[in-house]
């Protein structure tokens, strides 16, 4: 374990043996760290936070600390855990749950880029990329594999689906199905084609999301027709995962064309 003397450790933290922890980093009683796990100097791992292993978390960062909530009582119990090879650059920030024994929850091979944000109840999943300044508010949900350009704001309780990729600066209030591209104001503007290629999906594959996507957006008919029509065809799985996502929106709707 290689621990700079300036740093604090508090007992009750429990850390595997090759840890590796930076000048003024401040490591709470709460903490778990997998092994290989990196600390940079300034960082703070606050209250209850699970990384796995290979995770790295970068100066000045914090992981774990209250949620921006007026009403949350800072008595509950709850916390952070993040699985294994994320990396949390510079200045990083994640709340934990605003509710009693819950978890804000990060997956596994994650790249959240110099000063992301991930707001209380936040779940993403696995091989996302967020760029500089990316801000995810509370009870977002975020698949896996998706990129979201530098700047990136995303409401309270929105989900965006796997291989999504979303334009820098973009402002998304709605829904982002699968592989979608969004700008904007929640704009829509066609498929993540080039993210599809990259995770080996087959030509036909994409031509099936293809074919979803312009049923459900580009067919003249109502949302609730074009699922009716979709339940009589047959759909490989990533054109079914994407028909799929219409049926159970947030609140505040999914972003159109």
């Amino acid at each position: 374990m290689k621990i700079h003397p300036t740093a604090f450790v508090e007992p009750g933290a429990k850390l595997a043996d090759d840890v590796e922890i930076g000048p003024f980093a401040v490591i709470e009683s709460g903490a778990r760290l997998g092994a290989g796990c990196v600390i940079r100097g300034h960082a703070q791992i606050v209250g209850s936070v699970i990384l796995g292993e290979g995770c790295e978390v970068g100066h000045g960062a914090v992981i774990g600390a209250d949620p921006q909530d007026l009403g949350f009582d800072r008595s509950e119990k709850s916390g952070v855990i993040a699985g294994a090879r994320n990396l949390f650059r510079e200045h990083v920030t994640i709340h934990r749950s605003a509710r009693a024994g819950e978890n804000t929850i990060v997956g596994e091979g994650n790249l959240l880029m110099v000063g992301c944000h991930l707001g209380h109840d936040t779940v993403i999943g696995d091989g996302n990329v967020l760029a500089n300044g990316c801000l995810l508010g509370g009870h977002v949900h975020l698949g896996s594999g998706a990129f979201l350009g530098g700047g990136t704001g995303v409401h309270q309780f929105v989900r965006l689906g796997d291989r999504c990729m979303a334009q820098g600066h973009a402002s998304i209030s709605q829904d982002v199905p699968p592989f979608t591209l969004v700008s904007e104001l929640n704009q829509i503007c066609g498929l993540n084609v080039v993210g599809m290629r990259r995770a080996g999906l087959s030509a036909a594959t994409r031509q099936k999301v293809k074919d979803a996507y312009a049923l459900i957006y580009l067919a003249k008919m109502s949302l609730q027709e074009a699922l009716a029509a979709a339940d009589e065809q047959e759909w490989e799985p990533e054109a079914k995962a994407f028909i799929d996502f219409f049926r159970t929106p947030s609140k505040k709707g999914v972003c159109r064309p």
